[in-house]
């Protein structure tokens, strides 16, 4: 473009060239399914990119660069398979719609998962289960902290009212968001979380490891619940367990010996039970909150190391990193403990509003889970999520590589002053629009063995109106169904021997054997 130079002394103005934009592009990084790539440019507004494995690309994504001067700007390139021959194209665009040469970047994919075990090789994707229950893992307040048969049992299969025994639910959803550690200290978490809670490190990734495949030592503190009136039936949290309690193996084990001796008395399932694994999170700072209000000061090399090498959490590729170290430990401890009734499905996602605006630069969520996203569905393993109440993300789910995505209603915990922002009707119709699954929800306040007849009452009607809604709104039947029951409210809740218990019980599990889903 010439721009007119005013001359001295009247003199015609002097066309100037003014410079075109310049880019050079760089490959830092390449995996299997992503790429990293840096950018070093001049008198550039933004950047034009695209790739492609067949011709060459079109540029029809846009990197703003924020200033004109001489910068550099990194960027990962998402969605890539593995073993594939890539041509990565980007073009510099000045202010002014100015253009620099086209810059082309030709790189191959990695390999992709090593080892495919018997259960992903059998499948030809990822099979949707009808249902699943979730299973609290080994957060030392947990009371009772162990999963023996009987306890296994109420999730695994129902009693009806004559007698007739049926298989219960299709799959088991592992999950534990925290660790709380000595009585009265802040102990860890597994979920990024707006209180100063320290981050969970390796070590503790790898106790919900031990407690479900190997067994161990695991602290425990004592728990006394209120008696429904005056405490609400909350729980309070006492001394420590001593000895802390042992497990001479896994909590999976005895599912598989509960699912084994069920199939002896009723027939085999129509397939095998289903486990689904809560992913940690890789959180950026060791204390979160009280680092983002500093982060200067904030610790990102917490985690520890793997294959020798310290692990730094402010850098994206080695969050992913610690992830596929958990995803790939699990998928070898099933291989190896050679479970014959239950295999795993996949794994979740714990952090239950997906944010991709409120201090994204700490968490990259459109970054990290498509990537976690596309080594799981490599493997035939999926990718499960529950946002609470209209959490953000929910209207994009599947943008994050999410195979089912349940939706909270949170109506079981309403007081008067939130329901009106707890349309029910607004709710189910989010629901289906957006072909999510539902959660039902509840806890041992719906337990009138445990709570009192009162409380349990007035939680029963709005369990209730969970189910209503569910087969009013066409949800029941056409999505998957999670069911989130506390600690321990399902196998209390099977177990009382009240009559109105009783009858809460049958209709929930009628809810859940006889939907279409599982024709």
């Amino acid at each position: 473009m010439l721009i007119p130079l005013l001359g001295a002394c009247g003199r015609e103005p002097v066309p100037v060239q003014k410079a075109d934009p310049a880019l050079r592009v760089s490959l830092l990084e390449v995996s299997a399914w992503q790429a990293r790539v840096e950018f070093t440019c001049i008198d550039a507004a933004r950047i034009a990119w695209g790739y492609s494995s067949s011709g060459s690309p079109e540029l029809h994504d846009t990197l703003q660069t924020g200033t004109t001067a001489n910068t550099r700007l990194e960027m990962t390139v998402t969605g890539l398979k593995p073993n594939k021959d890539y041509i990565f194209a980007a073009r510099a665009i000045g202010p002014e719609g100015e253009e620099s040469k086209l810059q082309e970047l030709r790189f191959s994919s990695a390999a992709g998962p090593q080892d495919f075990y018997p259960w992903e090789s059998a499948r030809t994707g990822v099979p949707c289960p009808a249902d699943m229950t979730l299973i609290p893992g080994p957060s030392s307040h947990r009371m009772p902290l162990g999963w023996d048969k009987e306890r296994w049992s109420s999730h695994v299969s129902y009693t009806d009212e004559n007698g007739k025994e049926h298989w219960l639910f299709d799959s088991f959803l592992l999950i534990e968001g925290q660790q709380t550690g000595i009585y009265g200290s802040q102990g860890h978490t597994y979920v990024l979380t707006e209180s100063s809670v320290p981050s969970a490190p390796k070590e503790l990734w790898q106790q919900l490891l031990d407690f479900w495949f190997d067994g161990g030592t695991f602290p425990q503190q004592e728990s006394f619940w209120g008696n429904g009136s005056t405490t609400f039936g909350r729980w309070y949290t006492g001394r420590m367990v001593t000895p802390p309690p042992t497990f001479a193996d896994g909590q999976l084990t005895a599912l598989d010996a509960c699912i084994r001796e069920t199939a002896a008395r009723i027939g085999p399932p129509p397939h095998k039970r289903y486990v689904i694994m809560a992913l940690p999170e890789p959180i950026y700072f060791e204390n979160y909150i009280a680092s983002v209000k500093n982060p200067a000061a904030g610790n990102t090399t917490y985690w520890g190391k793997l294959d020798g090498s310290t692990l730094d959490f402010s850098k994206l590729q080695d969050r992913i990193k610690a992830c596929l170290w958990f995803i790939d430990e699990t998928r070898a401890a099933f291989a190896r403990k050679g479970y014959e009734n239950i295999e795993l499905l996949g794994f979740y996602i714990l952090p239950e509003v997906l944010s991709t605006t409120w201090r994204a630069e700490y968490k990259q969520y459109d970054e990290l889970w498509p990537a976690l996203a596309d080594y799981l569905h490599a493997c035939n393993e999926g990718l499960y999520w529950i946002p609470y109440h209209l959490a953000e993300g929910y209207k994009t789910w599947d943008s994050f590589g999410i195979d089912i995505a349940y939706m909270q209603p949170n109506w079981y915990w309403h007081n008067d002053s939130d329901a009106a922002s707890l349309d029910m009707g607004k709710t189910f119709a989010e629901i289906n629009k957006y072909k999510m699954g539902l959660e039902l929800e509840f806890e041992y306040s719906m337990v009138e063995a445990v709570n009192g007849a009162q409380s349990a009452a007035m939680y029963r009607s709005r369990f209730q109106d969970y189910m209503d809604w569910a087969r009013s709104s066409g949800v029941y039947g056409s999505r998957s169904i999670a069911l989130y029951s506390g600690t321990d409210a399902m196998h209390q809740l099977a177990t009382s021997t009240l009559p109105d218990d009783i009858e809460m019980y049958h209709k929930l599990c009628h809810f859940i054997i006889e939907s279409p889903l599982k024709k």
